[in-house]
């Protein structure tokens, strides 16, 4: 792709719709020229869309202020990340056994991937596929093409979630008429930024402390080996607070504010705006029970991943959650979480330009997408569009060239060979980057085909 190319990133999340454009330079970094967002109050819940009107309409209103920001440039097409508490890993084996030994060829290895893809899982859609590697003998490899044996074994990861969560998540994009560019696994793309190569190889857990989930993926040998998310987060315990009689607002406040400090005095009283106080203590014990449920919960599924003594990276910790003041001392304090990192900064370099956000560990998805993305986003334009206030500034495009060629021509001419030279750039994109998957996007474009199948030509006109 060129680097003048404009991406634009929608992330779907529990306490805010978020959406950023921005464009990579030629030496890798990336530069962010807008950003907005949008509160979430209930119709996204855990990572997964609830209502899909409020959704549609919270999407509206961020591409409008994007577009707003890019000078009324118009948004043709968008990244979207997928994720929700549904989402979660399967391991697969495939195996070849041969009367003699045969030297494995690209032939045997698809018929061994598709006979993995063909596998089915009762109420959950296939949303990506990670390969492992490949067993010949006692030995792994993750280049079996050329060797001889007589048995081999593939290892597959398959990332799973419900087929409903897809089909919400496309209907709001339609509703929204948002068309996607393509769509990534969010987990995986963030971990393309926090994530170090050297903590990918040596091994590490990503855990993100989302505000309705908290994401584990467990990496080792470079390879994603482990992926699940559980069904609680930040909000969880903004929720635990209000059961103290507290605002909703009251008690994310106080949480922002003490988080997992511990009272310097058992009996210190908070004052609250409204009038009443509480004591810190108590605001306290709430907070650390919660959070030490869902560590407790992080380093079971640690071990269930069967990776916990081969994590010689520790385990990186990102999201809202990371930001509670006291975490690294109460962190220390866990013997299971003997090296951890906090990931409030990204591993590549991001300019906000003007965009003056916090490096608060949130923004993995969003800077993720904007790095995986391909595809320029912006309608092109056959015309000049005149913004309020500029008309003065107005002009046209020529309509001839010095030379007497139509100049709308020349212009197709251009977009063309330029479109085929993203499309050649595209095919040698680097294999270790994430990969899309389409599935919303091939999703949507289902929906409407039954639509279109089921509606008479009167109906269409109505609901057009």
């Amino acid at each position: 792709m060129a680097t003048n190319d404009l991406i634009v990133a929608i992330e779907l999340g529990s306490s805010k719709v978020a959406g950023a454009v921005g464009r990579k330079c030629s030496d890798g970094s990336l530069q962010v020229l807008a950003y907005a967002d949008e509160p979430v109050t209930g119709f996204v819940r855990r990572g997964v869309v609830y209502n899909i009107d409020k959704t549609a309409e919270t999407l509206n209103k961020v591409i409008e202020a994007l577009e707003v920001k890019m000078d009324y440039q118009a948004i043709g097409r968008v990244y979207v990340g997928d994720g929700g508490y549904t989402l979660h890993s399967v391991r697969s084996v495939v195996s070849r056994t041969f009367e003699e030994e045969t030297r494995i060829s690209n032939e045997i290895v698809e018929d061994m991937m598709l006979e993995n893809e063909a596998r089915e899982y009762e109420g959950n859609e296939r949303w990506d596929i990670q390969l492992q590697e490949y067993k010949i003998g006692n030995n792994f490899t993750n280049e079996p093409v050329g060797v001889n044996c007589t048995q081999i074994e593939g290892h597959y990861l398959n990332l799973l979630g419900r087929t409903s969560v897809m089909q919400k998540t496309a209907e709001s994009l339609r509703n929204a008429q948002v068309e996607i560019a393509d769509d990534y696994i969010a987990p995986l793309v963030a971990a393309s930024v926090i994530l170090t190569e050297n903590e990918r190889r040596q091994g590490c857990a990503l855990v993100d402390f989302g505000a309705d989930t908290t994401t584990i993926s467990v990496y080792a040998g470079g390879i994603l080996r482990y992926l699940t998310v559980l069904p609680m987060g930040g909000q969880t315990i903004t929720r635990d607070l209000c059961s103290l009689q507290l605002e909703e607002h009251e008690a994310e406040l106080l949480k922002r504010e003490y988080g997992l400090l511990s009272p310097e005095s058992a009996t210190e009283i908070v004052r609250l705006d409204g009038g009443g106080s509480i004591e810190r203590r108590m605001l306290h014990n709430v907070i650390e029970a919660r959070f030490e449920e869902i560590l407790a919960n992080v380093c079971h599924q640690i071990e269930r991943s069967g990776y916990a003594d081969k994590l010689r990276a520790g385990v990186v910790c990102t999201g809202g959650c990371i930001n509670l003041k006291g975490i690294e001392n109460y962190l220390t304090r866990k013997a299971t979480l003997s090296k951890y990192r906090l990931a409030k900064k990204l591993e590549c370099t991001v300019d906000w330009g003007k965009e003056s956000l916090p490096a608060d560990g949130t923004y993995g998805v969003l800077i993720g997408l904007l790095m995986a993305g391909q595809e320029h986003c912006f309608r092109q334009k056959s015309y000049v569009e005149l913004q309020p206030e500029e008309y003065k500034n107005a002009r046209t495009l020529d309509i001839f060239t010095e030379n007497g060629e139509s100049a709308q021509e020349v212009r197709d001419k251009e977009e063309k060979a330029k479109q085929e030279q993203q499309a050649q750039q595209q095919k040698e994109t680097d294999k270790a980057k994430p990969r899309g998957r389409g599935i919303i996007a091939r999703l949507t474009a289902t929906m409407e085909k039954l639509a279109n199948e089921i509606l008479s030509d009167e109906d269409k006109d109505e609901n057009k």
